[in-house]
């Protein structure tokens, strides 16, 4: 019952800001900011259309809540790989390493991030790698140097 009623604010959201706030890539990821950008507390609308970057999993700058809307992910732990389903309430901490495979897409989530608590990067054979380094510094949706 509760993921439709979010299912359709979200359909209605969309309606009405059809133009995505941010953009990572060629359409990989669309980004919806739900309320203003702060340090404290964001609440993104994703609408994920592929896979992350397989070169290696990667860490965020701040501890998350996603509520997985509608779709089906993939997601590539170190300890093991988890299926994510419509309805599903994901928590990360800022350190977990992880990739998002689209199983069923594409997939909408809300994305809640805490205050900024570090940098995020790429685990690499080598050891971390800052996103700055490992992605295409004009477009972070884009291949950069990797794990080079």
């Amino acid at each position: 019952m509760i993921n439709h009623i979010i299912k359709s604010w979200v359909a209605r959201y969309i309606r009405r800001h059809p133009a995505p706030d941010f953009v990572i890539g060629d359409r990989y990821l669309e980004r919806w900011y739900i309320f203003p950008r702060n340090r404290l507390c964001n609440l993104y609308l994703h609408v994920i259309n592929w896979d992350d970057d397989d070169r290696a999993l990667h860490d965020h700058p701040w501890a998350s809540l996603s509520y997985v809307v509608s779709g089906t992910l993939l997601e590539i732990l170190e300890a093991g790989d988890k299926v994510r389903r419509s309805g599903q309430l994901v928590y990360r901490p800022a350190k977990l390493a992880h990739r998002l495979e689209v199983v069923n897409g594409p997939v909408v989530t809300l994305f809640l991030t805490g205050p900024r608590v570090r940098e995020w990067g790429f685990h690499c054979p080598g050891g971390w790698v800052h996103w700055r380094v490992f992605t295409d510094p004009d477009d972070i949706g884009k291949a950069g140097r990797g794990c080079e």
